[in-house]
């Protein structure tokens, strides 16, 4: 049986994907929840502290996956990139309502800039082991990897919002579709190794 707070965080989660954030109140999460605002309240003074516990959760939940590169290396990057962004997809309202929630909320705008310079490293890292196997091609321009970095970053912050505005609606397959995305935006930078790896990976899609 879920705790109270457990049970406060899923309903708050689906309400917020379903509604958007400015939509759904303290009130209406109680409702769903099937508590008093008091009880409510006892746990999550604001609706502010209810979004910062979503939002570290889904910070622990993505730093916990193993990336763990094995002889497919680049199947295991993509991998990592497929259960990240599923993470994402069940907390969506936080890219849907994305630059509301760091205007409005110090505390996330924060840690989010901390956090994205350290996943930039990360990414750089990751790209680095890539080139020394021969998956990705070395650097050729100022930056390169840098910069496809913050193209990613883009994608992975945008995409929800980008599909929502064209189908007024999201699907998990929105999943494999920003996979696809990914892979191709990675494609360039493939050594024909990589290149033959990547039309494996991708082959019923091509």
């Amino acid at each position: 049986m879920r705790d109270t707070k457990s049970n406060i965080l899923q309903s708050a989660q689906k309400l917020f994907n379903e509604n958007g954030v400015t939509s759904v109140s303290l009130r209406s999460i109680a409702y769903d929840a099937e508590i008093s605002v008091g009880n409510l309240q006892y746990h999550f003074k604001k609706r502010d502290d209810v979004i910062e516990a979503l939002y570290f959760n889904l910070v622990d939940d993505i730093d916990s996956i193993d990336l763990t590169f094995d002889q497919d290396l680049l199947g295991s990057f993509l991998a990592y990139s497929k259960q990240m962004f599923t993470y994402l997809f069940q907390n969506r309202f936080f890219l849907l309502d994305f630059t509301t929630l760091v205007r409005s909320n110090q505390k996330i705008k924060d840690h989010y800039s901390e956090l994205s310079k350290r996943r930039q490293g990360e990414f750089i890292q990751v790209a680095n082991i890539l080139i020394e196997h021969g998956v990705f091609r070395g650097p050729e321009l100022k930056n390169e990897y840098l910069d496809l970095y913050k193209r990613l970053e883009v994608l992975t912050n945008f995409w929800f919002s980008s599909v929502f505005i064209e189908k007024n609606i999201l699907k998990e397959n929105e999943i494999q579709n920003y996979l696809e995305l990914v892979g191709k935006g990675i494609y360039p930078y493939l050594t024909p190794e990589g290149k033959a790896e990547y039309l494996k990976l991708f082959a019923q899609s091509l």
